[in-house]
């Protein structure tokens, strides 16, 4: 299957909004991650070539942008993975079960399918906080001009970080409730780091603009 990324933003979204089940919404939500990763890392690139231009040196922003540009790779990769889950799931779905060994393959086959529908958006959970930790570290150092893309970028991340955890929980319901369990504590834990983050970053690029432009 090509990668989401080869597609034009048309093709995608048409793909998105039509009988197509991928990309759904882990597909999207790393979609949308990468994307606010990508107005974080833009702001970082700008800061970084005015306290260039300013100081006549890069300081931490190297180290900074090397993190970033981490978060976005796993971003975009994620949003691949997430087809192939799904991919893969349809595929173990339709294995024959007419006999016993057929039955038993197919069991087996579902079983890696969901770990695989279970892993890639709680992965893309955790990289949507990572990078909004990223954010709010970066947002004091920002260039005014570009504040508010930081903000933006949190706002999209948050929004990517609920989307990624509501597929996990859907992909829950084949686990017993042990099973369950510590995946809805890492659910619960993401949640709140992410939308404190969230919450951090947004109201600190208003009071940035706000100050900036006072």
């Amino acid at each position: 299957m090509p990668s989401l990324w080869e597609q034009s933003a048309a093709d995608l979204l048409r793909a998105a909004s039509n009988h197509q089940a991928a990309p759904g919404g882990g597909g999207t939500a790393a979609l949308s991650g990468a994307f606010g990763a990508a107005l974080v890392h833009m702001a970082a690139v700008i800061s970084r070539q005015k306290a260039l231009k300013a100081e006549g040196t890069s300081g931490d922003w190297d180290t900074v942008m090397a993190e970033l540009d981490g978060h976005l790779r796993a971003l975009r990769a994620l949003a691949d993975a997430d087809v192939e889950a799904f991919g893969q799931f349809v595929e173990a779905v339709r294995q024959p079960r007419t006999t016993e060994e057929e039955q038993v393959s197919r069991a087996e086959a579902l079983e890696e399918a969901g770990d695989l529908s279970r892993a890639v958006p709680l992965r893309i959970a955790q990289a949507c906080v990572e990078t909004l930790g990223a954010a709010e570290r970066l947002l004091p150092h920002t260039h005014p001009q570009v504040v508010s893309d930081v903000g933006a970028g949190a706002a999209l991340l948050r929004g990517a970080l609920d989307a990624a955890l509501l597929t996990l929980e859907i992909n829950l319901r084949r686990l017993n409730e042990e099973e369950r369990r510590p995946l809805q504590a890492e659910r619960d834990r993401l949640a709140a780091a992410g939308h404190e983050g969230a919450a951090r970053v947004l109201a600190g690029s208003r009071q940035r603009i706000v100050s900036d432009n006072g």
